[in-house]
């Protein structure tokens, strides 16, 4: 008997009388052979990610450099165990181009970050390299400081040198401004200091002009209290004064401010084409100043308060304060528009909210005097409006 061709997978149908178990064998390596229900080719894995630094970065304050670069380290990533850090000292007439065997021999590694030092997911990673005083005196002209970080994973095995980091450190910087104070005022919180009258490798000798310590202004820094967010800088342009007003506050928030001077590159301009030589430095911090913004200041006394009398009682109209922080308003009454305080009572118990109040507890032919006082969400009462007054008419 002929076969006929199965159009799908091309599989020979076996002749009538083979056993079962022989015509599941044929069609099962039938299937086998030609490919029939087949998913597709294998796919190559996954790489994973290179450990490879690509955007180091440094850049000085005060008596440091500050390394700071971006790395991925995804659940793909291989398993990293430490960073190395690199930093060659050298001066400004060797050549910028520099291949990494010859550099690798010339640096020294000043540190080693752990892996549980190395955030998860895509972060800045920082590392702080101090300049004692004795290496800021020793900081001879043109003296450039060269970094660079490799990523050693769990077998011990480096990745590539990531770029350089370059830097011409400054040693002419100014000290951390001192004695940093706030004063409270109800628009504004006003900000004082010192300015340093030393640098930042020691005292000058005897107190002299400012500019003894290159001292070129001074940036001021802000956050909420308690916040991981970095100090966001509150000035545009440098501060010629140790003095700063901040309009842009609220009350019942807590601030944490701080101070740092700025020294000048010798003979830099407001522009530099090298970005290893910043215009402007830096000094470190200030002392932490904690201010919190407490509003003490009460509102405005209403004004304009008329009174009318009918039908056996006494309404009171005023036109509401124009504070944006206003809660609401306290009224009182009494016999005698010069009585004593203690003669004064008032009419609500809650903070009244609109502009008219209607007193109906009163006697025809009477005569009673009243004043209202304006109270901020803080609780700040204002001072008493005019005395006014009005005789119960029936």
């Amino acid at each position: 008997m002929k076969t006929s061709a199965d159009t799908s997978c091309n599989v020979a149908r076996p002749r009538v009388g083979l056993p079962l178990l022989l015509t599941g064998l044929l069609l099962t390596g039938s299937f086998l052979l030609n490919g029939c229900g087949k998913i597709g080719d294998p796919l190559p894995p996954i790489p994973r990610s290179r450990l490879l630094v690509e955007d180091l970065q440094v850049s000085q304050v005060g008596t440091r450099l500050v390394l700071t670069f971006p790395l991925v380290r995804t659940s793909r990533t291989r398993r990293i165990t430490r960073i190395d850090i690199y930093r060659l000292i050298e001066t400004e007439r060797e050549p910028l181009a520099l291949p990494a065997e010859i550099y690798e021999n010339r640096a020294s590694i000043i540190a080693a970050l752990p892996a549980d030092q190395i955030p998860l997911d895509r972060s800045a990673v920082t590392y702080v390299d101090p300049l004692d005083p004795v290496q800021m005196k020793g900081l001879a002209a043109g003296a450039r400081y060269r970094y660079a970080v490799r990523v050693i994973d769990a077998n011990g095995t480096g990745g590539d040198l990531s770029n350089y980091g370059v830097i011409h450190p400054l040693a002419d910087v100014a000290a951390a401004p001192g004695n940093l104070q706030a004063r409270q005022l109800e628009k504004q919180i006003i900000l004082t200091w010192s300015a340093p009258e030393s640098k930042a490798t020691g005292p000058t000798g005897p107190t002299g002009p400012t500019n003894m310590v290159n001292l070129a202004g001074y940036h001021v820094y802000r956050r909420t209290a308690g916040s991981d967010a970095p100090a966001m800088r509150l000035n545009d342009q440098p501060l010629t004064e140790p003095r700063f007003v901040d309009q842009a506050f609220q009350f019942g928030l807590s601030y944490e401010y701080t101070v740092r001077a700025i020294s000048r590159q010798p003979g830099a301009g407001e522009e530099t084409t090298d970005p290893s030589r910043p215009t402007v430095v830096e000094s470190d911090e200030s002392q932490v100043l904690v201010h919190q913004a407490r509003d003490t200041f009460p509102p405005a006394a209403p004004t304009l308060v008329t009174i009318a009398s009918i039908n056996k009682a006494i309404s009171l109209f005023w036109p509401l304060n124009t504070e944006s922080d206003i809660a609401g308003y306290h009224l009182y009454r009494a016999d005698e528009a010069n009585g004593q305080p203690v003669n004064w009572r008032r009419l609500n118990t809650q903070l009244h909210q609109t502009g008219t109040w209607r007193d109906e507890r009163v006697v025809v032919g009477r005569t009673y005097f009243y004043q209202i006082t304006a109270v901020d969400r803080f609780g700040n009462e204002s001072a008493k409006s005019e005395p006014v007054s009005e005789v119960v008419n029936p």
